[in-house]
């Protein structure tokens, strides 16, 4: 009845969703708690959502998800699932779509094994198994885990669950490796160009989950400890991660003859399966050809303003002055620049748009090359001091989740950093509680 009452109004706000489920309670003991997750959106705050789920999923609970369509957010739809130690499928919209729900609703409801811990017994180092924590195993679905042990010798994996019924499960698996005199041993250097465990595509494999446990830990924001760890096993192993790319790199920057730059907006091809009309709808007022056309967005419960008054200006005029009002955003320390330049940024960062309420100190590190910044990481987020070394890079704060790391990070990224300077920069900012003037 509660289904069959609800309207699709449209618009796709899955993070207010996430936050109720979330306060649901840890499940019985020898009981789970399944949360199906149905969606069609075109999700966009990602980082956000999965962070609330990795904080807050209680003991128990398992969080599956279920795409409709061939556009949706897939990346969302899986990594929501692996974070909610649960599984996700997504159909088409030219798949039937009653078949494909009545065989996951099945599959979900039936595990297999439930809880499952893998450890090591044996003599040398441990092996480094990810995922860490195992999803349960459902039927007709295979569970695979990705290990590595550098040494090499043999000892045994103990497997341990919780059948159907609440009957415990264990068993044992010998793990011999196989002696072979031409196998290379891993480089620890990160320009290692050769990467031979005995099976190179396998080790790929183990590098890119290492590489998504690593990324998972910065749902909230990145950190520098992190990203060097994510960017060395890319380069170890040749992956294609978020700071490694195969692509050919030139130092030479060509926009305009005289040097200058210029933004240019690039249109973004509609989803597969989504009308124009479906997103918009043309005023009856529609202009000519060649002229600009007023499009009213129909997707969305916000209302859409009307549209400012735009006065001509010549070309690169300053805008008129305004009455100064107090900085919520302050530039604490910007190693490398001048104190014209921190001004310049100081002001630069006034634009960022931060949620009333939020306020602490954050330490971040800004990677420059050719005139822009190519990285940014965060090293400290907090309401205390940063002290010395910036020991506490992946420490957590009521602010490690919030808009306003993302605000920041946004605009440090659209920063455009002095002529000729290149390098790495570290900046300390402030946020100051919201006082109404």
């Amino acid at each position: 009845n509660y289904i069959d009452k609800l309207q699709a109004n449209g618009g796709t706000e899955l993070l207010n969703g996430i936050q109720a489920v979330m306060k649901f309670p840890a499940a019985p003991t020898e009981r789970l708690r399944s949360i199906v997750l149905i969606t069609d959106g075109y999700i966009g705050n990602e980082n956000e959502v999965l962070a609330q789920v990795q904080q807050s999923l209680k003991p128990g609970n398992r969080l599956y998800s279920f795409g409709v369509g061939g556009s949706g957010n897939r990346f969302l739809l899986n990594r929501l699932a692996e974070v909610g130690r649960g599984t996700s499928q997504v159909i088409r919209q030219d798949e039937p779509s009653a078949e494909a729900a009545e065989k996951f609703f099945r599959q979900i409801n039936n595990p297999v094994l439930t809880n499952i811990q893998i450890s090591w017994e044996g003599i040398g180092e441990k092996p480094e198994i990810y995922p860490i924590a195992p999803p349960d195993l459902f039927t007709s679905q295979p569970l695979v885990l990705f290990g590595k042990k550098t040494d090499r010798t043999n000892g045994k994996l103990r497997i341990r669950g919780t059948q159907a019924g609440g009957k415990a499960y264990e068993q044992i698996l010998p793990v011999n490796f196989a002696q072979s005199g031409g196998r290379q041993r891993e480089s620890t250097s990160v320009a290692a160009t050769a990467t031979d465990f005995g099976n190179a595509a396998v080790a790929q494999l183990w590098g890119r989950s290492r590489i998504k446990y690593l990324m998972n830990q910065m749902f909230g924001g990145d950190t520098k400890s992190l990203v060097e760890a994510v960017t060395n096993t890319a380069l170890t192993y040749h992956l294609l991660s978020e700071y490694t790319a195969f692509v050919a790199v030139s130092e030479e920057v060509r926009v305009d003859p005289d040097g200058s730059r210029r933004r240019v907006q690039v249109p973004v091809e509609l989803p597969q399966g989504v009308s124009y009309e479906g997103i918009f709808q043309r005023d009856e007022d529609e202009q000519t050809r060649g002229r600009v056309r007023n499009l009213t967005p129909i997707r969305g419960p916000v209302p859409v303003s009307p549209a400012p008054t735009v006065t001509e200006q010549a070309p690169y005029s300053q805008p008129r002055a305004q009455k100064p009002k107090a900085s919520r955003l302050q530039v604490i320390s910007a190693e490398g620049l001048d104190a014209g330049t921190r001004a310049a940024l100081t002001q630069y960062l006034q634009s960022v748009n931060l949620p009333a309420g939020v306020s602490g100190e954050t330490v971040w590190e800004l990677w420059v090359q050719d005139g822009r910044v190519t990285r940014v990481a965060i090293l400290f987020v907090g309401a205390a001091p940063v002290g010395a070394g910036f020991a506490n890079d992946t420490q957590t704060s009521t602010m490690q989740a919030t808009d306003a790391i993302e605000s920041l990070k946004a605009a440090l990224n659209s920063w455009q950093p002095p002529a000729g300077f290149k390098g790495t920069l570290r900046l300390k900012l402030r946020i100051n509680i919201d006082v109404k003037q």
